[in-house]
């Protein structure tokens, strides 16, 4: 996983797994499709989450099938669950307001970077003050499968990376002994400003609603919204049309019951 350039992160999380699968399978890695799905039950996760599971084991019998250390892979004909195509839900702009009114300089600055540039949780932990040219407006974003891409900053992301800055390198967001935040720290440091206002709005509702407000500002530019979120797929950035307001209400308010003839 290594040579193939993974992130570390996904490097731990997949020798987890595969640490957890032994010990249940006490080392004996010659399993069936039936010992998968009994496994992965056992977990008590929900659906995503274990086709998370099939999708990491998957990649560590790929591995022993190439050293000759098993013959088949029992991940292949296991059965994995759908997951629900649930909506986007994003963030209320009146929910924003109230919870930047709240918030410190680095939660501001999260909640700006999220609500208006688009980064996760875990762009956010990644960032470096060598990432952010405030002259220039732009930012340099470490994604998913280490793919960077640049965004430009709205006037209100640099004033409030502006009133962050206090350094030229390191990390962006530190907690204590200036240690970069972890991803998980930065949602929930996020999540407790909101709760704190009586709210209980999810960080990654900022990126949702920095989907659907550039589709209204870009007039429903797909291609430019998937370059801003950094999608792999434009596939993954339509789902954003289907909570845009009004994109379908000329159309369905239209429609009429029938009247009974005379």
């Amino acid at each position: 996983m290594v040579a193939r350039g993974y992130a570390p992160a996904t490097v731990s999380a997949r020798l987890s797994i595969a640490g957890d699968w032994l010990d249940w399978r006490r080392g004996d890695i010659d399993a069936g499709h039936v010992d998968v799905e009994r496994w992965a039950a056992g977990r008590a996760v929900g659906p995503a989450a274990t086709r998370n599971l099939h999708t990491m084991l998957r990649a560590f019998y790929r591995w022993a099938q190439r050293d000759g250390l098993v013959r088949h892979d029992p991940t292949q004909l296991a059965d994995r669950p759908r997951v629900p195509a649930y909506l986007p839900r994003p963030a209320a702009e009146h929910d924003i307001a109230r919870a930047l009114a709240g918030a410190d300089v680095a939660v501001q600055a999260m909640i700006a970077l999220m609500a208006c540039a688009g980064l996760r949780c875990v762009e956010c932990s990644r960032l470096d003050w060598a990432d952010i040219d405030l002259s220039a407006a732009t930012v340099i974003v470490n994604g998913k499968g280490q793919r960077e891409r640049m965004v430009d900053l709205s006037p209100d992301v640099v004033a409030a990376l502006a009133v962050l800055a206090v350094s030229t390198s390191g990390p962006v967001f530190v907690g204590h002994g200036a240690r970069r935040l972890s991803a998980a720290r930065v949602s929930q440091r996020v999540a407790a400003v909101f709760a704190a206002a009586g709210l209980t709005v999810r960080a990654h509702q900022l990126r949702h609603r920095c989907a659907t407000s550039a589709l209204a500002e870009s007039h429903g530019d797909l291609l430019a919204v998937r370059d801003l979120l950094g999608h792999a797929s434009v596939a993954t950035t339509q789902v954003y049309t289907a909570v845009s307001p009004g994109r379908t209400a000329a159309t369905s308010r239209a429609l009429r019951l029938p009247t009974t003839a005379a």
